[in-house]
């Protein structure tokens, strides 16, 4: 079975780590009611008290009076293990099913809140996604972005490409008519 990529991200909580994981690898994001193997023994355990997956990302909750430093390698085994089996966890009541055009969706609108939009307002303008179906990407244009060659280049040689690197089922993206 090959190994799922993951990374930690800090977050301003010091008990919660944000791993990074492929998108669209679990099939819902919200509260986690069981956890595959190895991660549900951490829960079960007390190390862990509480898993939350959101597009591209599982958050873990260390135990009060547990450290990173200590439990940071078994988790991240955990994980890893529990990620071989995406069809294994079981959200609670209240987490949403997620397709592939709910993940490319939301791929696609933290790249437009993040590098793309920072790029886009510098310029008086914004991109705004408009609808995902079918692996299709529908972008308005707005502002100074609105009839710009640039911003059509931008949203093509930037947008898409990053949201491709993450999201390789994408079909294409194109700019919403006005």
């Amino acid at each position: 079975m090959p190994v799922v990529p993951t990374h930690p991200v800090t977050t301003p909580d010091p008990q919660v780590l944000r791993w990074v994981v492929p998108d669209g690898l679990l099939p819902f994001t919200g509260a986690v009611a069981h956890a595959p193997g190895l991660l549900q023994a951490l829960l079960d355990e007390g190390t862990l008290t509480a898993l939350q997956v959101a597009p591209g990302a599982v958050l873990t909750l260390l135990a009060e009076g547990r450290s990173w430093g200590v439990e940071g390698a078994r988790v991240r085994a955990a994980l890893v293990d529990a990620l071989g089996a995406p069809g294994s966890w079981q959200a609670a009541a209240g987490a949403v099913g997620l397709g592939p055009d709910e993940a490319l969706e939301a791929v696609a609108r933290e790249i437009v809140a993040g590098p793309v939009g920072r790029i886009t307002r510098l310029h008086g303008g914004s991109f705004q996604v408009r609808s995902v179906q079918d692996g299709v990407v529908e972008v308005g244009l707005e502002g100074a972005c609105q009839d710009c060659p640039a911003a059509v280049m931008t949203m093509h040689a930037r947008f898409e490409h990053l949201l491709r690197r993450r999201c390789p089922w994408l079909v294409e993206v194109h700019q919403a008519k006005a």
